[in-house]
């Protein structure tokens, strides 16, 4: 989404942004992505390649939470592989041949063979159904205390909710509107139990900003639906973000953050997501996931977030329930009461979305789909972009297996 300023213009980060996947360094990145996620997809297959033989080893409803985690993120992964190697959905060919749905366990990566868009769409959703109906009784769903260990800390595990804001996501790639927005209200609207208690909340001053008794939370974990724990993330992510290459100018931070009109914005506090360097260029850094303190933010990757299902609902519903979500976003982001109601037609609902989902996800990984979803021809934040490359291509390893195989 070329949200970064990248110091080192022979960088791999800089490489990328520039979309520019000829030189060696974009491309390692690009083959290591790639190998990652099939090695995951592979382990995957290899547990559910033989759960149901060793059904007796599980009790307290952990074969069907483990087995509904797996088909899950199987299609939680290849969707995601799909979204970044796959063509932009809008008018997308189905009988074009796309990315490798792999359902076997295979000892040569190398050996991947792709399938068409429609048929890695419909794996996607097959896999998706099987997990909702195994994860049926998971105990994110109740308050109760767990019967082991395995059961505790849902949210670090692809539990149902994770499945439903999922769905969410992928009807609305695929551009059905009314599945995506009755998956994100069921993940929005969910309680515990029979009660009236919300699982998720939007994230609000209290909980992000920190007070005498709560820690700031940059990556808003009340609002984590899927999320990883990664103890060592901040050694991790500060050499790129904190005192490394990526960095932005102090005034195009201010713009995306329309810092003049609300100036209370949670997101927008005066060195909470950005810190002001003056040396060697006067610039922000981003500290969303670095914190010396070892907050939750420093130990946290949120992989699916409310704010999300809130914007997919704002979407794909009518004006009259955009203009009621956007209310409730409003008041939990401290935003100006002034833009209530101003959702008035589609194109005002894509500005909003456009700059919302720029606010809270930077570092997340997720405006860049949102432009590659409206197919978005330029890009005009924080400098006009024209050459946009949606469909980053293959590994040259896949690439050359593919043409050897359809000789």
């Amino acid at each position: 989404a070329r949200h970064w300023e990248v110091i080192n213009a022979n960088s791999a980060e800089a490489y990328l942004r520039d979309y520019d996947f000829e030189k060696d360094a974009a491309k390692a990145v690009v083959a290591s992505s790639w190998m990652a996620y099939y090695n995951v997809i592979v382990d995957l297959n290899s547990l559910l390649a033989t759960i149901d033989e060793r059904r007796d080893l599980f009790s307290n409803g952990n074969y069907e939470l483990i087995k509904g985690e797996a088909k899950g993120l199987r299609a939680f992964l290849h969707f995601d592989a799909l979204r970044l190697w796959g063509p932009v959905p809008l008018g997308a060919d189905t009988s074009r041949v796309a990315i490798p749905y792999v359902k076997e366990v295979m000892r040569d990566l190398g050996k991947l063979q792709s399938v068409s868009y429609g048929r890695v769409l419909r794996e996607i959703i097959a896999d998706l159904d099987e997990a909702e109906e195994l994860l049926a009784a998971d105990p994110v769903k109740t308050a109760s205390t767990p019967y082991d260990d395995f059961q505790i800390d849902r949210q670090y595990r692809f539990n149902y909710y994770a499945v439903k804001a999922t769905k969410a996501r992928y009807y609305q790639w695929i551009n059905q509107p009314v599945l995506a927005a009755n998956n994100a209200r069921e993940v929005i609207e969910a309680v515990y139990g029979s009660g009236t208690t919300k699982i998720f909340t939007l994230a609000t001053e209290h909980t992000v900003g920190g007070t005498k008794d709560v820690d700031p939370d940059l990556t808003m974990s009340v609002e984590h639906i899927f999320a990883l724990h990664i103890p060592r993330f901040s050694p991790i992510t500060e050499p790129f973000f904190y005192m490394g290459d990526c960095k932005q100018d102090i005034t195009a931070i201010a713009q995306a953050y329309e810092t003049g009109f609300h100036s209370n914005d949670i997101r927008c506090k005066v060195n909470r997501y950005w810190e002001e360097l003056q040396s060697p260029k006067k610039q922000a850094v981003f500290k969303k996931f670095y914190d010396p303190s070892a907050r939750v933010s420093a130990t946290v990757m949120p992989l699916i977030r409310l704010a999300e299902m809130y914007f997919i609902v704002m979407e794909c519903s009518t004006l009259e329930e955009a203009n009621e979500r956007l209310t409730e976003f409003r008041v939990a982001r401290v935003m100006e009461i002034s833009i209530e109601n101003s959702l008035l037609t589609s194109s005002d609902v894509y500005s909003r979305l456009e700059r919302e989902y720029r606010k809270d996800f930077y570092g997340e990984g997720q405006m860049f789909y949102f432009y590659k979803r409206h197919a978005t021809p330029t890009l005009t934040w924080p400098t006009l972009v024209e050459n946009i490359v949606y469909q980053v291509p293959k590994p040259e390893q896949q690439t050359n297996f593919e043409l050897e195989q359809n000789k």
